[in-house]
């Protein structure tokens, strides 16, 4: 019985001591900011390129293992959001004052500064106010996040201030897509799928998110659910969803983003047949969650993952136009994988850098879980991890940002002229290079232009009148409109474009090609464009590299 006391005394204390440090915290933000004006040219980019990129997890979704300290005052069982927002110690100021410190904007400018473009953001139902907790285990505690959509645009605009985009994530819907801790409830029940009021409300939190983010520039797209069961149900909500999203956004190629319930055959397939609309399908990478990846040493996983798991991403790659991300991934491996490693950091690095390795080549987008935790383990932490056990920058093109000298240097690139060679068309490699003053300037244009996808004018380069059928000249075209998309892409803080299926499907299959040329073939020109893009980024590269 007296230890019982004890224990009461010490929790009570526990409380008053973060009360008193805690409860009377005012957070300055209490009125929601503008979005920076709409950009169709960064849009563009933010929303195509090559995403080298972090979550944000525990920022605005609170899980127990990553930020214990904010679970100090809350209700039992202490492991989801609603037990916070349910406890003790004024649990609005706690919240609010972890939402101002926890990621600020010196965080987003170190991301900036090696590298990562992107992040993903995760966010409940119950980051956008109290209007949308009614009926659902939030509604008690509404008032709790009264200024929580004011923080979630808040850090929306301290990414544009790095020039990095975000990917708004739906961690936790009404009901809940899983049962888990991490979508906000404690209660381990999935309700989302067999009940039409949360299937409804869920549906009115995207919506909201559709109509208020479309037309910010840095934001690259809206996931649906993350990680959510996989339910019969789940396609067809998918569906429900992203027409309600194209119904909130005049954008026709605003992302959707579309976790696969970790059956990544029948979302591959459910993705491809949406075509040309722009969803992506996210898929989660783990390796410490079946007893298979228990006893599995970590050499082994690293095999794996340079073997197995990149012909899995290859045959998708086959179907999609490249619209597969790796959502999540970590260097995480259990002890008994790693308990025979002779030297354990290395082996972690191994494995972790295997996995950088495929899911940057092999995708247009990968994002580490997570960038920071109170416990910063070079497993799960980002911060710890960089230049231990992944790189130390993200570049697309090499260790450093593209700078002004580069910038000049990829201005002056222009595409090969082409020969045909035995029936085939190929760079004609004897011809001197050349740029008029004229065309330079075209050049700079076209780095601001990318909206408007400007075809590369044939008069700027010295080339023979052409003899070639309309489907060589598709492929001409493709070459040269490539290698010019490759440049806009390199000239705006050297990204890459990452969505290429995707680009030229919404850009130029269907609304150039036909037009241009009657009776061109889209698919010499969808292997020009290829080939002229992966040519131009070479030489990009070469430019980059040289001292």
């Amino acid at each position: 019985m007296l230890t019982f006391l004890l224990f009461l005394f010490t929790v009570r204390a526990l409380c008053q001591n973060t009360s008193n440090n805690q409860s009377d915290y005012q957070t300055p933000y209490t009125s929601v900011e503008p979005f920076a004006p709409y950009d169709p040219i960064r849009a563009s980019i933010f929303r195509y390129r090559q995403q080298q990129s972090v979550n944000l997890g525990s920022w605005f979704v609170q899980e127990q293992w990553m930020v214990p300290s904010v679970f100090e005052c809350a209700a039992e069982p202490r492991i989801a959001e609603v037990d916070i927002a349910n406890g003790g110690c004024n649990p609005r100021a706690i919240l609010e004052e972890h939402w101002d410190t926890f990621i600020t904007q010196q965080d987003f400018s170190y991301l900036a500064s090696i590298g990562i473009n992107t992040v993903r953001l995760p966010i409940g139902y119950w980051s956008l106010g109290p209007n949308f907790v009614e009926d659902t285990p939030f509604a008690n505690v509404s008032s709790v996040y009264e200024n929580a959509w004011t923080h979630v645009v808040r850090a929306i605009n301290m990414a544009e201030v790095s020039n990095i985009a975000v990917i708004v994530d739906l961690h936790g819907a009404p009901g809940s897509q899983n049962g888990q801790p991490h979508s906000g409830i404690s209660s381990g029940q999935a309700e989302l799928f067999n009940n039409s009021t949360y299937q409804e409300k869920t549906l009115q939190v995207v919506q909201y998110l559709a109509s208020e983010l479309c037309f910010v520039p840095n934001v690259a797209g809206i996931q649906i659910l993350n990680e959510p069961e996989d339910s019969p149900e789940l396609a067809n909500f998918y569906t429900l969803a992203t027409n309600v999203v194209r119904s909130a956004c005049s954008l026709p190629d605003f992302p959707v983003y579309l976790h696969d319930a970790f059956d990544l055959i029948r979302f591959e397939n459910y993705v491809s047949a949406k075509a040309p609309d722009f969803s992506v399908q996210d898929h989660h990478s783990y390796y410490v969650y079946t007893p298979q990846d228990d006893v599995e040493p970590a050499d082994n996983h690293t095999t794996d993952v340079q073997t197995t798991v990149t012909a899995q991403l290859a045959s998708v790659d086959v179907t999609l136009p490249h619209n597969l991300i790796i959502g999540e991934w970590s260097c995480a491996l259990t002890p008994d994988s790693m308990k025979n490693e002779s030297d354990p950091q290395q082996a972690r690095r191994k494995f972790c850098m295997a996995q950088y390795a495929a899911y940057t080549r092999d995708t247009p987008g990968n994002s580490f879980w997570s960038y920071k935790k109170e416990d910063c383990d070079p497993d799960w932490c980002f911060l710890n991890a960089v230049n231990n056990s992944l790189p130390s920058s993200f570049f697309p093109y090499g260790s450093g940002p593209i700078t002004s000298a580069h910038s000049h240097l990829i201005e002056l690139l222009e595409p090969e002229a082409l020969i045909l060679s035995s029936s085939k068309l190929v760079p004609r490699r004897d011809r001197i290079s050349f740029i008029s003053n004229e065309a330079s300037s075209r050049y700079r244009h076209r780095s601001r232009s990318i909206a408007h996808r400007q075809q590369f004018s044939r008069d700027s380069i010295s080339s023979p009148p052409s003899t070639l059928s309309p489907s060589m000249e598709s492929y001409q075209d493709g070459y040269q409109e490539g290698f010019v998309t490759a440049q806009k892409f390199a000239l705006y803080d050297g990204s890459k474009l990452g969505f290429v299926g995707q680009y030229l499907w919404t850009g130029t299959i269907g609304a150039t090609v036909s037009s241009r040329r009657p009776g061109a073939s889209s698919y010499l020109y969808r292997q020009g464009f290829v080939q002229g893009l992966r040519d131009a980024e070479e030489k990009i590269s070469e430019i980059v590299r040289s001292p």
